[in-house]
Parts: structure tokens; sequence; C-alpha cells
């Protein structure tokens, strides 16, 4: 896919399941970090094409982390991923362009699928 990502989540286990995933699917360069303020930093530091951000961590949850990393770079991918099945997320995730949303446990073909759209909505 030629992407590179940063997986924020302040679940180790999490982590490492997206990373794998993503390695799955041939994302070469992952990053990792375990809160939105972390998260924050490390986009600055790395620039990944693709974020992956938990929803419910400690100090910024991953749409304030969203909001930030939007104000950095307009056109980044980000994909936000919880145990949380609500409608609720979905919309706030939709009142942030190019950010889509999937549910846990996450599988490649979830992860494929938003970023198809991520990409028809950046064209």
């Amino acid at each position: 896919m030629g992407l590179s990502a940063l997986v924020i989540d302040d679940s180790k286990f999490m982590r490492e399941s997206i990373r794998e995933t993503l390695s799955y699917l041939k994302i070469g360069s992952i990053i990792e970090a375990k809160n939105g303020i972390e998260g924050v930093r490390a986009f600055i530091k790395h620039r990944p094409s693709l974020v992956t951000l938990d929803y419910e961590m400690p100090g910024l949850n991953g749409i304030e982390t969203a909001i930030k990393i939007r104000e950095i770079d307009k056109n980044v991918m980000m994909i936000i991923v919880t145990s949380i099945k609500s409608n609720m997320i979905a919309v706030k995730s939709g009142k942030i362009p190019n950010l889509g949303y999937v549910t846990k446990p996450i599988d490649p073909i979830m992860i494929k699928e938003a970023l198809s759209k991520l990409r028809q909505d950046v064209n």
C-alpha cells in the first residue's frame, strides 16, 4: 500500500493487534503512541500517512487527538478504532474530514475498507 502509520492506543495489546493488522496489509513503517499527547508529538516528528486512534484514552480522547492532528495536516488519513458500538462516535467522526471509524475487534478487511473509503473522500 505504500503507507506509513501511527497507532495511538493506551492498550499495549491493542497497539500490537493493530500493528499486526497493518503489517498484514503491507503498511511499511509503523510507529506507536500510548496516548493522545504522545501521539500528536509522534505525528509531528514522523508525519505518517495513516493514523489509527483509540476513542477512549486518558487525557485526549481519539476525537480530540484527531482534531489536533488535523490542525497540523488536513490530508492525513485517520481511523478511530473503538470497542464502543455507538452511532454518536460515528457522527462525531463524520464531522472531522477524512476520519474513518471501525469497531474492535478489528480485522484486515475492516481496515482495508476504511482506507478505501478515506481515499475516495480525498479524491
